[in-house]
């Protein structure tokens, strides 16, 4: 929050402790969310954090996908876990196959090499995924063990909620400029025609995304577009540091710029495991 101190996060619990839930429960929880849009709620959320799926069956008119072409529809971005199914092809989960819902994979730090088992594309439409990664072995988070306790984890459950923080920044940083410029703080309607999620997806990470250097420039089927880059996004944004820090902008940037508005949504935190 003192990154993005617009934010606030709208937790709708839809999985058990186990990690297990049904696809109704999900669908639920994304129509209560495009229902505050309908409303006007000040707690309608501009991104949503999915860090779950189910199988790919194909249809596009399963009742999870349909619920988040909804949702985008309204101006939300939702983001998904691609899921843990790889290395092998074609086991990219839903609803992160859905054309413009955005599919995350996960990749190692050291070195920079997509994890064995994050998922890979294309799904069963053909459609590329993922289409973007992040860090996603090894993060340490909270633990249930006490108040205090932490435990380090990996997936793609974990790497998802860091390109939904950065959308947040990002949506932060859109909506601010248009403060500045209009002395108004943009309301819901209007927060809606801000910035498109598909626009993002098609042309956005392209630019600000990075891969190794013997992989393919492309989008693929192990990558996605890459990894969001801070040099990349400063450039995008017309931020000239002054002094070089490449290497700290390279890694801190995308939490400082590539920002978006004010809620995230966070209907999981552990779903493949």
């Amino acid at each position: 929050l003192a990154v993005s101190p617009l934010c606030n996060i709208l937790n709708l619990k839809v999985l058990d402790d186990e990690g297990i839930g049904t696809e109704e429960e999900v669908v639920l929880a994304i129509d209560d969310c495009i229902n505050m849009y309908e409303e006007g709620s000040l707690y309608a959320p501009d991104v949503m954090n999915l860090s779950l799926g189910a199988p790919d069956d194909g249809n596009p008119n399963n009742p999870l996908r349909v619920a988040c072409r909804a949702a985008i529809e309204k101006g939300i971005w939702v983001m998904a876990s691609a899921g843990n199914g790889g290395p092998a092809m074609s086991t990219i989960t839903s609803p992160a196959c859905e054309r413009y819902v955005g599919a995350v994979g996960s990749v190692k730090y050291e070195p920079f090499q997509v994890s064995t088992w994050s998922s890979r594309g294309p799904t069963k439409e053909g459609v590329a995924k993922p289409d973007a990664v992040f860090f996603g072995e090894d993060i340490v988070v909270a633990s249930s063990e006490s108040d205090t306790a932490t435990v380090a984890k990996s997936g793609t459950s974990f790497s998802t909620p860091f390109i939904s923080g950065l959308t947040v920044l990002y949506h932060e940083g859109v909506i601010r400029r248009v403060q500045v410029e209009t002395g108004v703080l943009p309301g819901v309607t209007e927060k809606r025609e801000l910035v498109s999620l598909e626009r993002m997806l098609d042309e956005g990470l392209p630019i600000i995304c990075v891969k190794p250097q013997e992989v393919f420039a492309g989008k693929d089927y192990d990558y996605g577009y890459g990894m969001p880059w801070g040099t990349l996004v400063a450039q995008e944004m017309g931020i000239t540091p002054a002094v070089d820090i490449s290497y700290i902008v390279s890694i801190v940037t995308p939490f400082l710029v590539l920002g978006m508005m004010g809620m995230v949504i966070s209907s999981m935190t552990e779903g493949f495991r």
